[in-house]
Protein backbone atom coordinates (compact mmCIF):
# COMPACT_ATOMS: atom_id res chain seq x y z
CA UNK A 1 0.00 0.00 0.00
CA UNK A 2 1.21 3.75 -0.92
CA UNK A 3 1.92 5.95 2.03
CA UNK A 4 -0.29 8.97 1.74
CA UNK A 5 1.28 12.11 2.61
CA UNK A 6 -1.30 14.84 1.57
CA UNK A 7 -1.25 16.43 4.93
CA UNK A 8 2.23 17.65 4.18
CA UNK A 9 2.40 17.72 0.79
CA UNK A 10 -0.62 19.71 0.41
CA UNK A 11 -0.76 21.61 3.53
CA UNK A 12 -3.76 24.18 3.82
CA UNK A 13 -3.09 27.42 2.24
CA UNK A 14 -4.47 31.15 2.38
CA UNK A 15 -5.72 32.59 -1.18
CA UNK A 16 -2.84 35.18 -0.67
CA UNK A 17 -0.68 31.92 -0.61
CA UNK A 18 -2.71 29.98 -3.49
CA UNK A 19 -2.47 32.69 -6.03
CA UNK A 20 1.23 32.80 -5.52
CA UNK A 21 2.12 29.06 -5.77
CA UNK A 22 -0.15 29.35 -9.18
CA UNK A 23 2.10 31.75 -10.27
CA UNK A 24 5.57 30.67 -9.47
CA UNK A 25 4.74 27.17 -9.39
CA UNK A 26 2.27 26.22 -12.05
CA UNK A 27 3.16 29.11 -14.38
CA UNK A 28 -0.68 30.82 -14.83
CA UNK A 29 -0.35 34.16 -15.26
CA UNK A 30 -2.54 37.58 -13.76
CA UNK A 31 -2.37 39.88 -16.95
CA UNK A 32 -6.06 39.93 -17.44
CA UNK A 33 -7.02 39.69 -13.55
CA UNK A 34 -4.51 40.83 -11.31
CA UNK A 35 -3.34 38.88 -8.16
CA UNK A 36 -5.82 41.02 -5.85
CA UNK A 37 -8.70 40.35 -7.98
CA UNK A 38 -7.95 36.84 -7.88
CA UNK A 39 -7.35 36.37 -4.21
CA UNK A 40 -10.57 38.19 -3.68
CA UNK A 41 -12.15 35.78 -6.65
CA UNK A 42 -10.43 32.37 -4.54
CA UNK A 43 -11.89 33.89 -1.18
CA UNK A 44 -15.32 35.15 -1.60
CA UNK A 45 -16.63 33.86 -4.82
CA UNK A 46 -15.24 30.13 -5.59
CA UNK A 47 -12.70 27.52 -3.95
CA UNK A 48 -9.35 27.21 -5.20
CA UNK A 49 -10.07 23.24 -6.02
CA UNK A 50 -13.11 23.96 -8.14
CA UNK A 51 -11.44 27.25 -9.98
CA UNK A 52 -7.94 25.36 -10.56
CA UNK A 53 -9.70 22.08 -12.34
CA UNK A 54 -10.18 23.42 -15.19
CA UNK A 55 -6.33 23.81 -15.69
CA UNK A 56 -6.46 20.20 -17.14
CA UNK A 57 -7.59 21.50 -20.25
CA UNK A 58 -4.84 23.07 -20.64
CA UNK A 59 -0.88 22.01 -22.25
CA UNK A 60 2.40 22.25 -19.87
CA UNK A 61 5.40 22.81 -21.27
CA UNK A 62 7.48 19.52 -21.04
CA UNK A 63 10.68 20.57 -20.92
CA UNK A 64 12.84 23.54 -20.89
CA UNK A 65 12.95 26.31 -17.78
CA UNK A 66 8.54 26.39 -17.77
CA UNK A 67 8.71 22.28 -17.79
CA UNK A 68 5.40 21.65 -16.04
CA UNK A 69 4.52 25.09 -16.24
CA UNK A 70 0.74 25.75 -17.87
CA UNK A 71 1.11 27.04 -21.63
CA UNK A 72 -0.18 30.30 -22.43
CA UNK A 73 -2.67 30.06 -19.12
CA UNK A 74 -4.13 33.13 -17.32
CA UNK A 75 -6.03 32.91 -14.24
CA UNK A 76 -9.27 34.62 -15.72
CA UNK A 77 -9.80 32.25 -18.20
CA UNK A 78 -10.15 29.73 -15.83
CA UNK A 79 -13.33 31.61 -14.05
CA UNK A 80 -14.66 32.27 -17.03
CA UNK A 81 -14.60 28.49 -17.23
CA UNK A 82 -16.35 27.93 -14.24
CA UNK A 83 -19.53 30.45 -15.05
CA UNK A 84 -19.86 29.05 -18.34
CA UNK A 85 -19.86 25.49 -16.36
CA UNK A 86 -22.21 26.71 -13.74
CA UNK A 87 -25.01 28.26 -16.39
CA UNK A 88 -24.45 24.88 -17.96
CA UNK A 89 -25.31 22.89 -15.46
CA UNK A 90 -28.30 25.02 -13.99
CA UNK A 91 -29.79 24.45 -17.95
CA UNK A 92 -29.11 20.54 -18.29
CA UNK A 93 -30.19 19.89 -14.96
CA UNK A 94 -33.76 21.29 -15.65
CA UNK A 95 -33.68 19.18 -19.20
CA UNK A 96 -32.71 16.11 -17.30
CA UNK A 97 -35.97 16.66 -14.72
CA UNK A 98 -37.86 17.20 -17.39
CA UNK A 99 -36.71 14.10 -18.88
CA UNK A 100 -36.62 12.12 -15.80
CA UNK A 101 -41.03 13.08 -15.73
CA UNK A 102 -41.65 12.17 -18.84
CA UNK A 103 -40.61 8.92 -18.61
CA UNK A 104 -42.77 8.94 -15.89
CA UNK A 105 -46.08 10.06 -17.93
CA UNK A 106 -44.98 8.03 -20.78
CA UNK A 107 -44.49 4.75 -18.86
CA UNK A 108 -48.57 5.66 -16.83
CA UNK A 109 -49.99 6.32 -20.00
CA UNK A 110 -48.92 3.20 -21.28
CA UNK A 111 -49.74 0.95 -18.37
CA UNK A 112 -53.54 3.21 -18.79
CA UNK A 113 -54.00 2.00 -21.52
CA UNK A 114 -52.95 -1.80 -20.74
CA UNK A 115 -56.43 -3.82 -20.68
CA UNK A 116 -54.10 -6.66 -18.92
CA UNK A 117 -52.44 -4.54 -16.46
CA UNK A 118 -53.84 -3.42 -13.58
CA UNK A 119 -50.75 -1.07 -12.32
CA UNK A 120 -50.08 -3.04 -8.80
CA UNK A 121 -49.25 -6.77 -10.80
CA UNK A 122 -46.07 -5.04 -12.64
CA UNK A 123 -45.07 -3.72 -9.09
CA UNK A 124 -44.83 -6.72 -7.40
CA UNK A 125 -42.86 -8.53 -10.15
CA UNK A 126 -40.26 -6.10 -10.25
CA UNK A 127 -39.84 -5.74 -6.22
CA UNK A 128 -39.47 -9.13 -6.17
CA UNK A 129 -36.66 -8.91 -8.68
CA UNK A 130 -35.64 -6.41 -7.43
CA UNK A 131 -34.58 -6.44 -3.84
CA UNK A 132 -31.75 -3.43 -4.37
CA UNK A 133 -34.96 -1.33 -4.87
CA UNK A 134 -36.86 -2.42 -2.24
CA UNK A 135 -33.92 -1.34 0.33
CA UNK A 136 -33.69 2.40 -1.44
CA UNK A 137 -37.84 2.22 -0.46
CA UNK A 138 -37.05 1.05 3.15
CA UNK A 139 -34.12 4.02 3.72
CA UNK A 140 -37.21 6.62 2.86
CA UNK A 141 -39.87 5.17 4.80
CA UNK A 142 -38.72 7.80 7.39
CA UNK A 143 -38.42 10.54 4.86
CA UNK A 144 -40.67 13.62 5.07
CA UNK A 145 -41.01 13.55 1.66
CA UNK A 146 -42.33 10.05 0.76
CA UNK A 147 -42.55 8.70 4.31
CA UNK A 148 -46.04 9.02 4.05
CA UNK A 149 -46.31 7.31 0.82
CA UNK A 150 -44.67 3.98 1.73
CA UNK A 151 -46.15 3.72 5.43
CA UNK A 152 -49.42 3.49 3.40
CA UNK A 153 -48.61 1.00 0.55
CA UNK A 154 -46.35 -1.08 2.26
CA UNK A 155 -46.33 -3.15 5.34
CA UNK A 156 -43.01 -2.60 7.54
CA UNK A 157 -41.88 -3.65 10.20
CA UNK A 158 -38.17 -2.94 12.27
CA UNK A 159 -35.38 -4.94 12.26
CA UNK A 160 -32.73 -4.97 15.58
CA UNK A 161 -29.58 -6.64 14.31
CA UNK A 162 -26.00 -5.30 15.82
CA UNK A 163 -27.09 -2.36 17.49
CA UNK A 164 -28.85 -1.12 14.20
CA UNK A 165 -32.26 -0.38 13.79
CA UNK A 166 -33.27 -0.80 10.21
CA UNK A 167 -36.91 -0.71 8.40
CA UNK A 168 -37.92 -3.94 6.41
CA UNK A 169 -40.81 -3.77 3.82
CA UNK A 170 -43.01 -7.42 4.84
CA UNK A 171 -45.47 -7.38 1.89
CA UNK A 172 -46.14 -4.53 -0.89
CA UNK A 173 -49.78 -3.35 -2.04
CA UNK A 174 -48.49 -0.63 -4.35
CA UNK A 175 -49.50 0.48 -7.92
CA UNK A 176 -47.32 1.80 -10.34
CA UNK A 177 -48.54 5.40 -10.28
CA UNK A 178 -46.93 5.35 -6.35
CA UNK A 179 -43.87 3.44 -6.97
CA UNK A 180 -43.37 6.12 -9.76
CA UNK A 181 -42.85 8.84 -6.62
CA UNK A 182 -40.28 6.86 -4.28
CA UNK A 183 -38.06 5.89 -6.49
CA UNK A 184 -34.81 7.04 -7.74
CA UNK A 185 -33.90 8.34 -11.58
CA UNK A 186 -31.81 5.09 -11.45
CA UNK A 187 -35.05 2.59 -10.46
CA UNK A 188 -37.04 4.65 -12.69
CA UNK A 189 -35.40 4.08 -15.84
CA UNK A 190 -34.82 0.26 -14.51
CA UNK A 191 -38.17 -0.10 -14.01
CA UNK A 192 -39.15 1.34 -17.17
CA UNK A 193 -37.24 -1.11 -19.03
CA UNK A 194 -38.84 -3.82 -16.98
CA UNK A 195 -42.22 -3.16 -17.89
CA UNK A 196 -41.30 -2.47 -21.30
CA UNK A 197 -39.71 -5.77 -21.61
CA UNK A 198 -42.58 -7.41 -20.30
CA UNK A 199 -44.95 -5.85 -22.49
CA UNK A 200 -42.65 -5.97 -25.46
CA UNK A 201 -43.08 -2.43 -25.93
CA UNK A 202 -41.35 0.46 -28.14
CA UNK A 203 -38.91 1.76 -25.23
CA UNK A 204 -35.73 3.96 -24.91
CA UNK A 205 -32.54 1.66 -24.46
CA UNK A 206 -30.94 1.72 -20.68
CA UNK A 207 -27.54 2.78 -22.30
CA UNK A 208 -28.70 6.27 -23.50
CA UNK A 209 -30.52 6.65 -20.28
CA UNK A 210 -28.23 5.81 -17.90
CA UNK A 211 -25.70 8.35 -19.11
CA UNK A 212 -28.65 11.11 -18.27
CA UNK A 213 -28.77 9.90 -15.18
CA UNK A 214 -25.18 9.95 -14.69
CA UNK A 215 -25.20 13.39 -15.75
CA UNK A 216 -28.55 14.78 -13.76
CA UNK A 217 -26.46 13.65 -11.00
CA UNK A 218 -23.45 15.41 -11.58
CA UNK A 219 -25.44 18.62 -12.36
CA UNK A 220 -27.39 18.00 -8.78
CA UNK A 221 -24.30 17.78 -6.68
CA UNK A 222 -22.97 20.62 -8.71
CA UNK A 223 -20.40 18.51 -9.91
CA UNK A 224 -17.73 20.14 -12.85
CA UNK A 225 -18.61 19.10 -15.99
CA UNK A 226 -16.50 21.24 -18.11
CA UNK A 227 -13.20 20.87 -16.14
CA UNK A 228 -11.23 18.31 -18.40
CA UNK A 229 -12.72 18.04 -22.03
CA UNK A 230 -10.03 15.65 -23.42
CA UNK A 231 -11.11 12.41 -24.83
CA UNK A 232 -10.69 9.53 -22.81
CA UNK A 233 -10.73 6.33 -25.35
CA UNK A 234 -10.89 3.46 -22.41
CA UNK A 235 -14.06 5.90 -20.98
CA UNK A 236 -16.96 5.76 -23.16
CA UNK A 237 -17.96 3.70 -25.73
CA UNK A 238 -20.98 5.85 -27.46
CA UNK A 239 -23.83 3.61 -28.29
CA UNK A 240 -24.09 3.61 -31.76
CA UNK A 241 -27.44 5.07 -31.94
CA UNK A 242 -25.71 7.90 -30.78
CA UNK A 243 -23.10 7.79 -32.51
CA UNK A 244 -25.44 7.83 -35.58
CA UNK A 245 -27.50 11.10 -33.97
CA UNK A 246 -24.30 13.37 -34.13
CA UNK A 247 -23.37 11.87 -37.60
CA UNK A 248 -26.14 12.83 -38.86
CA UNK A 249 -25.59 16.49 -38.07
CA UNK A 250 -23.85 19.02 -40.91
CA UNK A 251 -20.93 19.54 -40.37
CA UNK A 252 -19.49 16.94 -37.38
CA UNK A 253 -16.96 15.28 -39.20
CA UNK A 254 -16.26 11.51 -38.03
CA UNK A 255 -12.83 12.06 -36.26
CA UNK A 256 -14.54 14.96 -34.42
CA UNK A 257 -17.55 12.62 -33.46
CA UNK A 258 -15.82 9.88 -32.48
CA UNK A 259 -13.01 12.29 -30.21
CA UNK A 260 -15.90 14.15 -28.70
CA UNK A 261 -17.97 11.25 -28.10
CA UNK A 262 -15.02 9.85 -25.67
CA UNK A 263 -15.34 13.02 -23.20
CA UNK A 264 -17.67 11.65 -20.88
CA UNK A 265 -19.36 15.07 -20.50
CA UNK A 266 -20.27 15.82 -23.78
CA UNK A 267 -21.37 12.44 -24.42
CA UNK A 268 -23.83 12.43 -21.86
CA UNK A 269 -24.94 15.48 -23.07
CA UNK A 270 -25.80 14.31 -26.34
CA UNK A 271 -27.69 11.43 -25.14
CA UNK A 272 -29.92 13.94 -22.85
CA UNK A 273 -30.38 16.22 -26.08
CA UNK A 274 -31.11 13.07 -28.39
CA UNK A 275 -33.56 11.69 -25.56
CA UNK A 276 -35.17 15.50 -24.74
CA UNK A 277 -36.90 15.72 -28.45
CA UNK A 278 -37.98 11.69 -28.09
CA UNK A 279 -39.76 12.19 -25.02
CA UNK A 280 -40.37 15.57 -24.02
CA UNK A 281 -44.05 17.47 -24.00
CA UNK A 282 -43.93 20.02 -27.08
CA UNK A 283 -44.35 23.13 -25.18
CA UNK A 284 -41.45 22.24 -22.41
CA UNK A 285 -39.38 21.13 -25.53
CA UNK A 286 -39.31 24.28 -27.27
CA UNK A 287 -38.75 26.70 -24.34
CA UNK A 288 -35.69 24.67 -22.87
CA UNK A 289 -34.12 23.96 -26.39
CA UNK A 290 -34.74 27.46 -27.08
CA UNK A 291 -32.70 28.68 -23.53
CA UNK A 292 -29.88 26.47 -24.44
CA UNK A 293 -29.59 27.52 -27.80
CA UNK A 294 -29.29 31.34 -26.53
CA UNK A 295 -26.98 29.81 -24.00
CA UNK A 296 -24.63 28.43 -26.87
CA UNK A 297 -24.69 31.40 -29.10
CA UNK A 298 -24.68 34.27 -26.32
CA UNK A 299 -23.07 33.39 -23.02
CA UNK A 300 -20.87 29.99 -24.36
CA UNK A 301 -19.24 32.55 -26.78
CA UNK A 302 -19.18 35.89 -25.37
CA UNK A 303 -15.47 35.82 -23.96
CA UNK A 304 -14.23 33.09 -26.89
CA UNK A 305 -10.76 35.29 -27.36
CA UNK A 306 -9.95 33.83 -24.19
CA UNK A 307 -9.70 30.31 -25.69
CA UNK A 308 -8.44 30.75 -29.55
CA UNK A 309 -5.26 29.21 -28.55
CA UNK A 310 -6.63 26.45 -26.91
CA UNK A 311 -8.07 24.11 -29.81
CA UNK A 312 -9.45 21.44 -27.18
CA UNK A 313 -12.02 24.33 -25.63
CA UNK A 314 -12.55 25.77 -28.77
CA UNK A 315 -13.24 22.46 -30.91
CA UNK A 316 -15.56 21.27 -27.55
CA UNK A 317 -17.56 24.58 -27.66
CA UNK A 318 -17.88 24.49 -31.15
CA UNK A 319 -19.16 20.48 -31.35
CA UNK A 320 -21.30 21.23 -28.87
CA UNK A 321 -22.61 24.45 -30.42
CA UNK A 322 -22.88 22.13 -33.77
CA UNK A 323 -25.46 19.25 -31.62
CA UNK A 324 -27.33 22.14 -29.98
CA UNK A 325 -28.26 24.17 -32.94
CA UNK A 326 -29.24 21.51 -35.28
CA UNK A 327 -31.92 20.09 -33.00
CA UNK A 328 -35.19 20.42 -35.19
CA UNK A 329 -38.23 21.28 -32.93
CA UNK A 330 -40.93 19.29 -33.84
Amino acid sequence: MNNISNKIDKPKKTATELVLMLKNEKGIKFNKMDEQEAINYLSCKNNYLRTASYRKNYEKYSDGPNKNKYINLEFVYLTELSTIDLELRSILLKMCIDVEHSLKVDLMNKIDHNKVEDGYKIVSDFLEQNNFVKSGIENKADSIFTGDLINYYFELCTVFKEDQVRTKIIRSDCPAWVLLEIISFGNLIKFYDFYNEAYSQNKLKKDILNPIRSLRNACAHNNCLLNCMKPRRTKTNPPSIISQYVASIPGVLKEERNKKLTCRPIFETVCLLYVYTKIVSKNVRKARINELKTFCNERLVKNSQYFLNNQLITTSFEFLKKIVNNIVDT
